[in-house]
């Protein structure tokens, strides 16, 4: 009878390492970053292009699938966390969610690039004064599933290190922390 239980508590307490674990890679990096990591959201109207890994793209930077920061360029799904190329005052490491009727999107800014700050995509296919003047963010996905004008919601990055200072692994372990913030609802 003992004999068996020991493996139970065993077990009970190999669960409890892994949990803690997982809760205390999170605690440290909240712990370097500060918390909040973003700031409550934003609204704001853009021109959502996509870009696809290895096929658009000019510079040699997306065709190596690299953003100008330390992590890989990666697409966005309802389950994953993408990357987007966003305007020069959306600081990197910001969060961009995106509502469709297939899901909710999430995305972080991790890229900037010419076409976005030359905001070409808005003014030449806008068609309202609105649309003209909205800013474009370039969202890497396999195929868009939005509108090309959306309002988007953005949750400014407020980490305490910039996101370009992160080591590749603690930008990497952000993309995890956010997809777990909102799956909780935020």
């Amino acid at each position: 009878m003992i004999l068996r239980a020991i493996p139970l508590v065993i077990l009970a307490f190999g669960f409890g390492s892994v949990a803690a674990k997982e809760n205390n890679r999170f605690g440290d990096l909240e712990i370097r970053l500060g918390n909040p990591i973003w700031s409550a959201p934003k609204k704001h109207y853009v021109r959502a292009t996509i870009y696809r890994m290895g096929t658009a793209g000019a510079d040699h930077n997306t065709k190596a699938h690299k953003s100008n920061e330390k992590i890989r360029l990666h697409y966005g799904t309802e389950s994953e966390v993408g990357t987007v190329a966003a305007p020069y005052w959306v600081p990197r490491g910001s969060l961009v969610k995106l509502q469709t009727k297939q899901g909710k999107y999430l995305f972080i800014a991790a890229d900037m690039g010419g076409s976005v700050e030359r905001r070409r995509a808005s003014k030449t296919l806008g068609r309202t004064k609105e649309q003209k003047a909205a800013p474009v963010m370039d969202f890497c996905v396999k195929k868009q599933v939005w509108p090309d004008f959306v309002t988007v919601d953005l949750y400014y990055y407020s980490g305490k290190v910039p996101f370009a200072e992160l080591k590749r692994e603690e930008q990497g372990e952000l993309f995890v922390y956010a997809q777990k913030y909102f799956a909780k609802g935020k």
